[in-house]
């Protein structure tokens, strides 16, 4: 058995299969654990072309300081946010910070050029191409949204990498990407291989649909990882949903699911996103020293903080025909750049 419970209806297949040739059943017994032993093996396999990808982001950051009159914002026709700024703080009420951060998450191999040295990954857009600008804004006292801007963050560099042999980052290039669906495609130059190109089928005839099983590699912490789940029809256009325990770090994870016709691993797709919620709460500036006693004179010391909490036992992947669809709509693009794929990733 392998150590996944959602792999029990194929090896229950498998045992029917088996009891079918009547043959007798230490025999049986043997060619479950033969089948099993084969698809470990090729989980083994596809991990090898899962790599991990890095991307660091630095941000010139915008905050925004208002006048109150009696705790409310003042609408200003004259200000640019629409509220009156605190005149007294930074530049006219808005104080400029830098901030940077990395993400991190999969990309699988699909491609290696032995004469230039490029290899070719198909990854997460949202992980290596950022929001050019992000608005945060301020909330009321019921925790919604107001339309009164708190931080601008405006993207003034991304480099991405990706991590080879050698544990080393070596730089990679964005070739081409579709924020729509989630995709993109990244390409590195190394002789210290990150990884060998996925060598498999693509599953782009699977009809995916309540109750298939499907494995999941990803990069939680930077380190590679192997989960699974139940698929479920997706909320949003071109995911589908799968029961998984997935964190951040799993952006960009390729997602694999076992074709029964063939009784073999497929590429099916790649993690999208997990539900997210936010942590709010109030703490001391960093700067303070652990352990500070903060008395009644010190609520200037206080900061809003906040935090992204991933809402565990649900991910969303890209569905196996939208992969395809983008494979095809940037075929231009890939074969401009010098990018020729295999004829399996335009379902031929």
């Amino acid at each position: 058995m392998i150590g996944f419970n959602g792999v029990v209806p194929v090896v229950s297949s498998l045992l029917f299969l088996a009891c079918a040739g009547n043959r007798p059943a230490d025999q049986a017994q043997f060619g479950i654990n033969l089948v099993a032993r084969k698809l470990k093996n090729q989980l083994k396999e596809v991990a090898e072309s899962v790599v991990s990808v890095q991307t660091r982001v630095k941000y010139n950051v915008q905050k925004f300081y208002y006048t109150l009159d009696n705790g409310q914002f003042i609408p200003d026709r004259e200000s640019p946010v629409g509220y009156k700024l605190e005149p007294g703080k930074g530049n006219s009420g808005v104080m400029l910070e830098e901030d940077q951060k990395t993400l991190s998450g999969g990309a699988l191999v699909i491609r290696h050029d032995f004469a230039s040295g490029k290899y070719t990954l198909l990854t997460s857009s949202h992980l290596v191409a950022p929001q050019d600008t992000t608005d945060l804004y301020y909330l009321d006292e019921n925790g919604a949204q107001t339309d009164a801007l708190f931080a601008r963050y405006i993207v003034t560099d991304v480099s991405i990498s990706v991590r080879v042999s050698t544990s080393r980052n070596v730089e990679a290039d964005l070739i081409c990407r579709d924020d729509g669906i989630d995709l993109a495609i990244i390409e590195v130059q190394t002789q210290r291989r990150p990884g060998p190109d996925f060598r498999r089928r693509v599953g782009y005839n699977m009809d995916l649909n309540w109750g298939d099983w499907v494995f999941i590699f990803g990069y939680p912490q930077g380190v590679k990882q192997l989960t699974g789940g139940w698929v479920s029809r997706g909320p949003y256009r071109s995911t589908l949903a799968v029961d998984a325990v997935v964190r951040f770090g799993y952006s960009g994870g390729a997602v694999f699911a076992v074709d029964e016709d063939i009784q073999e691993l497929v590429f099916v797709g790649l993690i999208k996103s997990v539900p997210r919620s936010t942590f709010d709460y109030v703490g001391p500036d960093v700067r303070l020293p652990i352990g500070y006693p903060l008395g009644p004179d010190d609520i200037d010391k206080l900061v809003v903080k906040s935090e992204m909490m991933v809402d565990y036992g649900t991910a969303y992947f890209v569905h196996p025909k939208a992969v395809k669809r983008f494979f095809e709509r940037k075929r231009p693009e890939l074969e401009a750049a010098g990018i020729q794929l295999s004829a399996k990733y335009y379902g031929r």
